[in-house]
């Protein structure tokens, strides 16, 4: 009988221990500083996307607006603010462009 491949079970591995790498204090503090500066758009979504995740209810959700709206910064605020809790945030993105700007 081969041997398992035991690759994808080490990178996985890696992916989570660098999940739970970040500095929580520079997490909270970005937070902190950049949340009160959402455009009421921007605001909604992070209160809504947060109340979801605060209830464990699990949902998706579709981001899609105009370049320079505040997409990025949105998205790594919300990823921020997940990790500053010290739960696991992964974000999925749809075009080369947004894989480069997200952690």
């Amino acid at each position: 009988m081969p041997a398992p491949d035991r690759r994808m079970n080490d990178a996985f591995n890696r992916e989570l221990e660098r999940e739970c790498e970040y500095d929580l204090h520079e997490l909270d503090q970005s937070v902190q500083t950049n949340v009160p500066m959402f455009n009421l758009q921007q605001k909604e979504v992070y209160d809504t996307l947060m109340e979801t995740t605060d209830d464990g209810n699990g949902s998706l959700f579709f981001l899609d607006a105009l370049g320079g709206t505040g997409k990025t910064l949105l998205m790594s605020l919300i990823l921020a603010t997940v990790r500053a809790r010290s739960d696991i945030a992964v974000a999925v993105v749809h075009s080369r462009i947004a894989t480069t700007l997200l952690e």
